[in-house]
């Protein structure tokens, strides 16, 4: 009997289960189910915004770099606060400057978001103040496209974007930000076969003497320096002073002109130096009516030796340089003015220093650092050759990157290194 009972309780029991099982599911099926969150939360809201303010301000860059390429002034303005008179004037003026350059790509991409407090107080809460990256390639002048960085500011207003300012963020980008020929003012650009010159609307005639001198300087610098180079090289002539990384009132103020570099990568943006594209001549607002062949040529080697690397030292880019552009000297006056200048430098020069100028402070020495690092262009030419030297300058302008590395490849390529090519120096007496 106990097992009847204790079989009974089992039956009992798992019945029992069952429809407390059954009934827990009618249950269910009763009860209303809790709804999932609301998907617009505030954290998806602000997402979503930035997301659509981002197509956008893409929309508005794609347009203007379309407006370009075809041509378009209205297409081009279509997108600047109407309310901002002065900056719709300029931006006219640009608009007429990049036409005239011909480019052969342009385009701008958004880079990241910058927070100004006071350009937020000027604009009120909508205001999206941003980096620009500006691509574009000038044909035969640029090999590849470059890189140079803007600053815009824009409005949300009636239910659109705006570009309300271009300079507002001008003192945090690099050098020579907005600073480029076409940010200038209005711009003619004289061209040769090999050569654009770009100068302030009207100026003519300077413009096609620049073009001349131009030529003549490419012809030395084909002559004179090895590698067989075939770019065209651009010259900007302005009546400014500060012109991309060139400040003509300040650090280059003795500088008849200055070859800045171009980057098809700009410094920070995939690697710390950035990837050297090539280099522009841009010529001191004060020496643009003494422009000749000869100080063209020296700029021009330059810009013919840019797109190697950019890592050779001072002496040995400037030394290159200087070399040119006394062979052009020679071939216009002879040898004995070269002569001459040669044992000036040996005498006056070389004893004002101890070492050959390092790169740290060379374009502030007060000593005549170009005159002794062309005399050492010039040893090493007469001691390895010409051809030897330009290899020199190449394997230093692609690999030199500190000190090491170019003592390395000096030592290699000349049997000397910085040091002992010094020692040379000193003891040099060339042979008349």
């Amino acid at each position: 009997m106990a097992v009847v009972l204790v079989s009974g309780g089992v039956v009992y029991t798992v019945e029992q289960r069952e429809q407390d099982a059954r009934a827990r599911a009618t249950a269910q099926a009763t009860v209303t189910p809790t709804p999932p969150p609301p998907k617009s939360t505030k954290q998806s809201r602000v997402a979503a915004a930035v997301a659509a303010r981002r197509v956008a301000i893409d929309t508005i860059l794609i347009r203007r770099a379309q407006a370009v390429q075809t041509g378009n002034e209205a297409l081009f303005l279509a997108d600047v606060d109407p309310a901002n008179k002065q900056l719709r004037a300029e931006q006219k003026i640009l608009f007429a400057n990049l036409v005239e350059i011909g480019f052969t790509e342009i385009g701008y991409s958004q880079a990241e978001e910058r927070f100004n407090p006071a350009v937020l107080q000027a604009h009120g809460t909508t205001t999206y103040l941003v980096r620009i990256l500006m691509r574009y390639q000038i044909p035969e002048v640029d090999f590849t496209p470059v890189t140079t960085e803007l600053g815009y500011t824009f409005v949300a207003r009636g239910g659109r974007w705006l570009l309300t300012a271009d300079d507002e963020l001008d003192e945090d980008l690099g050098p020579g930000a907005h600073r480029e020929a076409w940010d200038l003012g209005r711009i003619e650009v004289q061209r040769g076969p090999r050569v654009l010159v770009v100068v302030e609307k009207g100026d003519t005639r300077r413009g096609r003497a620049i073009v001349r001198e131009a030529a003549e300087g490419l012809a030395q610098v084909t002559e004179y320096w090895p590698r067989k180079w075939t770019g065209k090289v651009l010259v900007i002539a302005l009546d400014e002073t500060e012109v991309r990384d060139a400040r003509f009132a300040d650090e280059d103020i003795e500088s008849a002109a200055s070859t800045g570099t171009t980057f098809s990568s700009l410094p920070g943006q995939d690697t710390a130096d950035g990837t050297v594209a090539g280099g522009y001549v841009v010529i001191n607002p004060n020496e643009r009516d003494r422009v000749d062949e000869i100080l063209l040529s020296h700029e021009l080697t330059h810009v013919a030796t840019a797109d190697l690397g950019g890592y050779e030292p001072l002496w040995l880019a400037e030394g290159a340089a200087e070399y040119v552009s006394w062979r052009g000297i020679e071939a216009l006056g002879g040898a004995g003015e070269v002569g001459k200048w040669e044992q000036e430098v040996i005498d006056d020069s070389v004893p004002q220093l101890s070492a050959l100028p390092s790169d740290a402070g060379f374009y502030q020495n007060s000593a005549d650092v170009y005159g002794v690092s062309w005399l050492a262009v010039r040893y090493l030419v007469q001691r390895i050759g010409l051809d030897k030297v330009e290899d020199l300058y190449v394997d230093m302008a692609m690999n030199g990157t500190d000190q090491a590395a170019r003592d390395r490849i000096l030592l290699s390529r000349t049997g000397l290194t910085e040091a002992t090519l010094w020692t040379s120096l000193t003891t040099y007496e060339p042979q008349r």
